[in-house]
């Protein structure tokens, strides 16, 4: 099981003196830790020792989830880890997997089918296009804004998200 967090703070309600540091540091945040110890303790329960927790990003209403493991682990069998986990924070949960950028937004995105993303170049900055198609406007799982922002902290780059 991989968390941001270390085995001896996911099972216990203190933070060793390294995790606290990386919680000071901005490096993990308070979300990463409540998840990460909700998911320790479910862990024999759903079959969760392979699981794969990389980083919390709250966007409001919903929690972004990111693993570069299995996706299907975090969701559980018909939706009920991620059911789970959901309620014992009080917000909605979205699982994406980390690792190719265009199948991590596809997983947050979805079910918008996604066009295309640009990279493009400003000033000597780089920054990305993010094309949905118009007729899905209505059907983004997570307001524009948030989105953006979502992407931002992911890409490290600023983040514009267009309908064509």
């Amino acid at each position: 099981m991989k968390l941001p967090i270390c085995e001896l703070c996911a099972s216990t309600s203190a933070l060793c003196s390294g995790c606290s540091a990386k919680l000071a540091a901005g490096t993990i945040g308070e979300m990463d830790v409540a998840i990460s110890r909700y998911i320790y303790s479910m862990k024999d329960k759903n079959g969760l020792q392979n699981a794969d927790f990389t980083k919390a990003i709250d966007l409001g209403r919903v929690v972004l989830v990111l693993t570069k493991g299995d996706v299907g682990l975090l969701i559980g069998k018909e939706g009920r880890v991620v059911n789970d986990i959901s309620q014992a924070i009080g917000k909605k949960v979205r699982i994406a997997e980390v690792g190719d950028i265009r199948k991590t937004i596809s997983d947050i995105l979805m079910p918008v089918k996604l066009l295309g993303i640009n990279q493009v170049f400003k000033e000597g900055a780089a920054a990305y296009k993010v094309r949905l198609m118009r007729s899905e406007m209505k059907s983004v799982p997570i307001d524009i804004n948030s989105l953006e922002k979502a992407l931002y902290s992911l890409l490290g780059s600023p983040v514009s998200v267009v309908f064509e």
